[in-house]
């Protein structure tokens, strides 16, 4: 059985609680969040977080229920299902339509998430009186680009930000089921941090690697960095390096074949400072949206760029290990190596990069400098 494929029965109680929901205005921010935070861990369990992950990374099942369903059962019910014809004996035991596209109608109508396109809302009688009079385009039912991104070196030599890129969008529940199972594993309790690193805790942190490694075959990292000397605005810098490093990332997946446009994008950054992320977030949309039309001829389009909590997130957290890595050994000062430098170079040479060339250089130019 797939180690993630759980059995999703009908809940009686589930239809009774998306009704109470839309009732009831003052949960709906509450519910929101509870979506979100199921969709950030990457381990939904109820059906309609289930059903809002699959809308967050396969936008085409926005405009079908139908599509929806068959991706759910692929996704969450893999040991019933793998595609081609229903068994008849596997039927009874596989999520009802009905059911989902009632959770995905709670998704979109009621807490404004993963909305349909503008023709299927006009269907479906959900547009404002002065949208249906726009011409808009339907939004394009893309592979998608998982992009998990990070910072560091705001007091080192060179200022940092690095990213996780997962290229298939069942791979961040498939990479996260892994590294939850480790954790069990190891009863490793708590956020996984580089700054947390130490002597005591060095081979637990390289048996997670370890478990990341294995689930490898739909990632790849990419950083940026620029000396951190003579900089007007370490904000803005940050702001622009994200963007860069974005945009040679799509170049270089479409080049090499690997994750070739068009696709959707999918960005999040870790959470810092409330006010000061909502203005980073606006920048950075912006200038991608910019990008989508003057660079890629709108073979990418930006679907989501949004800042998302470590806390609640594996995929960051492994952002995070990957900056610190560049960082660590990027911003080194001398002195004897420790176990931060030992993981530093483990994790970056487990992905074919060159950690005694000053530019890290492999893994397709894992580190840019501008």
């Amino acid at each position: 059985m797939n180690e993630i494929a759980i059995i999703a029965t009908e809940d009686p109680d589930e239809e009774a609680q998306l009704q109470a929901l839309e009732k009831k205005g003052k949960d709906k921010e509450a519910e929101k969040l509870r979506v979100l935070s199921a969709i950030a861990s990457n381990s939904p369990t109820r059906v309609i977080d289930r059903v809002a992950w699959i809308l967050n990374h396969y936008p085409q099942a926005r405009d079908s229920d139908v599509k929806c369903q068959i991706l759910y059962w692929k996704t969450f019910q893999a040991d019933l299902y793998s595609g081609g014809d229903i068994s008849f004996d596997h039927y009874p035991k596989l999520q009802r339509l009905h059911s989902k596209a009632r959770a995905r109608a709670m998704v979109q109508n009621v807490l404004g998430l993963f909305i349909a396109s503008p023709e299927v809302r006009k269907y479906r009688g959900k547009l404002e009186e002065e949208e249906k009079q726009r011409a808009l385009e339907v939004r394009p039912a893309y592979p998608v680009y998982c992009i998990y991104a990070d910072e560091s070196g705001k007091t080192g030599k060179y200022l940092l930000v690095g990213s996780l890129w997962v290229l298939r969008s069942y791979d961040t529940m498939k990479i996260t089921s892994a590294i939850n199972h480790r954790k069990k594993e190891l009863d490793f309790k708590g956020e996984i941090h580089f700054k947390e690193i130490n002597k005591g805790n060095l081979e637990t942190y390289l048996s997670l690697l370890g478990a990341i490694i294995q689930n490898s075959s739909a990632i790849s990292f990419k950083g940026l960095g620029v000396l951190r000397s003579g900089l007007y605005s370490v904000d803005d810098t940050l702001n622009k390096l994200f963007y860069h490093m974005v945009i040679q990332g799509v170049a270089e997946e479409n080049k090499s074949g690997r994750a070739v446009l068009p696709r959707n994008l999918q960005f999040r950054k870790d959470t810092e400072e409330l006010s000061k992320d909502k203005l980073s977030i606006m920048e950075i949309e912006l200038q991608l949206q910019n990008a989508s039309k003057s660079i890629f001829n709108d073979n990418l389009y930006v679907d989501v760029v949004e800042v998302e909590d470590s806390s609640i997130s594996p995929l960051m957290q492994v952002a995070d290990l990957f900056v610190g890595s560049i960082s660590r050994l990027l911003n080194k000062e001398e002195g004897k190596e420790g176990p931060k430098d030992i993981f530093a170079k483990t994790f970056l040479e487990a992905f074919g990069v060159d950690t005694k060339s000053e530019a890290l250089e492999g893994l397709s130019e894992c580190v840019r400098f501008s």
